[in-house]
């Protein structure tokens, strides 16, 4: 009875670290898409909202697989120098994180600002190192964004739109990032 009691338990513990292996496994595996977006990035965004002038910035984008490759880490600092003061100023700071749900087998995307905004925003592949992600804006319409990114070159290619209506698409920022790790 006592080795049958042993047993059994041996059994139960070897499933439950089984399962739980093969659901990291499939947690890391299901980011594979997404690994070229490791790595430091610089480079420069312009960006153009409504009638006014564009606007340039300085951006450095670090991008870091975490908690084992289960999630991907992405933070943008974006500077530029004020016409006024001369001095360079933080203009974007944004911070996200990028998962793969095992329940409802999606890909998740929240994002925050420095002003305190967040989204949960949708992330798919499109293609060979190619991405779009975006989210709803609340009674105003959405916002997409499109990423191509060129392993041999080193590059990141990013434009920002927005459509009112769902439909009608309007470029508002573009950023070409270099990889420099």
């Amino acid at each position: 009875m006592k080795n049958t009691l042993i047993l059994l338990l041996m059994l139960g513990m070897h499933l439950l670290f089984s399962t739980a292996v093969s659901a990291q496994d499939a947690g890391t595996d299901n980011l594979k898409p997404f690994a070229a977006w490791i790595g430091h990035w610089q480079g420069e965004s312009s960006m153009k909202m409504g009638n006014g002038p564009a606007r340039t910035a300085r951006m450095d984008e670090r991008v870091e697989s975490k908690l084992e490759g289960t999630i991907i880490v992405v933070e943008g600092v974006g500077k530029a120098v004020n016409a006024a003061t001369q001095q360079e100023t933080v203009v974007h700071h944004a911070f996200g994180v990028l998962s793969y749900d095992l329940n409802t087998k999606e890909y998740k995307f929240k994002t925050y600002l420095k002003d305190g905004r967040a989204t949960e925003a949708w992330v798919k592949p499109t293609g060979d190192n190619a991405f779009q992600w975006g989210f709803d804006i609340p009674n105003r319409g959405k916002t997409r964004y499109s990423i191509t990114i060129d392993p041999a070159k080193k590059t990141w290619h990013e434009t920002g739109e927005f459509s009112a209506d769902g439909t009608t698409w309007s470029p508002f920022i573009e950023m070409n990032l270099t990889r420099v790790d």
